[in-house]
């Protein structure tokens, strides 16, 4: 009975259709990285900016295209704060993301930081 059940439920399931969300991509992640590690931010002293702008397959329709602008800095010690742009578009689907990034520095000694 308990088979029949996990069956049924399999079934319905699968009639249902399924919607996934499409994370932007990225080529060059070395120069965006509070946007792949968020922990990235403060990382260097003063204010650090970065722009970049990603087209794949151009002149297909619905090709993906991916803008991003971010800026981080520390403020304090051992605090860093970051804000992230985001407009990713891919198909029909347009997205528009902004993100605050909080990182702390653990100093662990020798020179080490986490």
């Amino acid at each position: 009975m308990k088979r029949l059940y996990i069956l049924i439920a399999m079934v319905l399931i699968g009639m249902v259709g399924a919607h996934a969300q499409q994370d932007p991509q990225y080529t060059q992640y070395m120069y965006n990285m509070n946007v792949m590690n968020p922990a990235y931010a403060g990382s260097f002293e003063g204010l650090s900016l970065g722009a970049l702008y990603r087209s794949q397959w151009v002149g297909v329709d619905g090709a993906p295209k991916t803008a991003t602008f971010n800026g981080h800095m520390p403020v304090g010690r051992k605090v860093g704060l970051g804000l992230s742009f985001v407009n990713d578009q891919i198909g029909p689907v347009k997205e528009n993301n902004a993100y605050v990034d909080f990182s702390y520095t653990l100093e662990l000694g020798g020179g080490h930081k986490l």
